[in-house]
């Protein structure tokens, strides 16, 4: 890539300085412009045009998927990454059949998004391991693999530490993981199975069969 444009959506104030830092060193010279939300993704999509995009799909207001059919839209050539939590199936193809050039999981290892990312320099697709391995399986299946309860494996793990008694702080030095991380597993494990505190979540578990 010529020095060019880099959108970032992020709404994590330490997940974008290290995106922010692994795109420095990847694309030197570039200048990356980072969004919060959809509504300021789509106000700079209003004054740039972007060779690359970095996008995350839950956003306060959104989904980046939204902005990927935008960007489709309107300037096809721009390249755009999902950068997220979500390693399910569902999420996975939605992007993809969106127009996503690539998915990579940002609990993925910091050499190992660096070595994603290297791979636009490349003109291959990024592709975080879970996700080539869930494609390799959906075209040698042909269908989708799907988890238990519509949770994913990581989900799964997170929602029994949680039952179990364990803080995002503890959760997170056990799975390697930072807490913004954990955090955001937890958001979206609250909304899926539709509870909102710690007690609901102990019960959900049990339930579902995964603590006694």
């Amino acid at each position: 890539m010529n020095k060019q444009n880099i959108l970032l959506l992020e709404d994590h104030a330490e997940t974008a300085d290290w995106i922010n830092a692994t795109l420095q060193e990847v694309f030197p010279g570039h200048l990356i412009l980072l969004a919060k939300s959809i509504e300021e993704a789509e106000a700079l999509l209003a004054q740039h045009q972007f060779e690359l995009a970095i996008l995350d799909i839950s956003l306060p207001d959104g989904s980046g998927i939204d902005i990927i059919q935008q960007l489709k839209k309107n300037h096809p050539n721009t390249t755009c990454i999902m950068s997220t939590i979500f390693d399910d199936h569902k999420n996975i193809f939605s992007a993809l059949q969106s127009g996503a050039d690539g998915y990579i999981i940002k609990s993925d290892s910091r050499e190992a998004f660096k070595n994603s990312l290297l791979c636009i320099t490349r003109g291959e697709p990024p592709l975080s391991p879970a996700v080539a391995r869930m494609l390799m399986g959906y075209f040698q299946h042909n269908k989708p693999v799907q988890t238990e309860h519509n949770l994913t494996k990581r989900q799964t793990e997170i929602l029994t530490m949680i039952a179990k008694g364990m803080h995002s702080r503890e959760v997170a030095e056990e799975l390697g993981l930072s807490v913004h991380t954990i955090k955001d597993h937890v958001k979206n494990l609250y909304l899926k199975l539709s509870i909102t505190s710690r007690t609901e979540a102990a019960l959900a578990a049990q339930k579902l069969g995964f603590i006694k």
